[in-house]
C-alpha cells in the first residue's frame, strides 16, 4: 500500500471541513482565502528552510513556495492587518523540532506540496487573486522528485500534517 492510500482517510477529512465545502461550493470569503494564504506563508518557509537543510531540496526551485505566497498575499491584503494563529504558530514549531529528520520533513512536504500540485490546480480557479504560489514552471518534475522520496513508514507523519491543515482550515472558518 502507499503513502496516499494510507492516508486517504485524512485526506478526505480535510476535504470535509467547512473551509473546503464553502472553497470547493464557490462561497469562501475573500478575506478567509486571505488569511489562510497568511497562515501558509509562516509553515511553508519554515518546511522549506528544513527541506533544503535536510532533504537535499536545494536543486528543486519549484519546490519553494513561501515567497510567492507572501506576494500571493500582499497582492489580496488590502490593508488588513493578519495575524498568525495559534495553530500556526504551533505548527511552525513543532516543523522545527523536525530538523534532521528528513523522512518525517518529507511527509510534510508530501501533504502540502502535492495538495497544491493536484488540489492546488482547481482552487486557484476558485479563489481570488493571481495564486502564483500555485503556478509551477516544472510540474511533473517536482510531482517525481516528492513520490520518489515517500515511503509507506512516513504515514503517520503525514497524517499529522494534515491534522494540523483541519486545525488551520477550523480556526479559519
Amino acid at each position: 500500500m502507499g503513502l496516499k492510500e494510507l492516508t486517504l482517510h485524512k485526506h478526505r477529512e480535510a476535504e470535509s471541513t467547512h473551509f473546503m465545502q464553502e472553497l470547493i461550493a464557490g462561497h469562501l470569503p475573500a478575506e478567509v482565502w486571505t488569511d489562510f494564504v497568511y497562515q501558509k506563508t509562516l509553515f511553508y518557509k519554515t518546511l522549506e528552510g528544513l527541506a533544503g537543510a535536510y532533504c537535499e531540496c536545494n536543486q528543486v526551485p519549484d519546490l519553494y513556495r513561501a515567497f510567492l505566497l507572501y506576494l500571493d498575499f500582499c497582492e489580496l491584503a488590502n490593508n488588513k492587518v493578519y495575524r498568525h494563529r495559534t495553530v500556526t504558530v504551533d505548527y511552525h514549531n513543532y516543523l522545527l523540532r523536525l530538523s534532521n529528520q528528513p523522512d518525517k520533513i518529507m511527509a510534510h512536504v508530501y501533504v502540502w506540496h502535492m495538495g497544491d500540485l493536484f488540489g492546488g490546480q482547481m482552487i486557484k480557479k476558485l479563489t481570488p487573486g493571481s495564486n502564483l504560489s500555485l503556478d509551477f514552471v516544472n510540474k511533473e518534475s517536482l510531482i517525481q522528485f516528492i513520490r520518489v522520496r515517500c515511503k509507506d513508514e512516513m504515514a503517520q507523519e503525514a497524517i499529522t500534517a494534515f491534522d494540523y491543515a483541519i486545525k488551520i482550515m477550523n480556526e479559519l472558518f
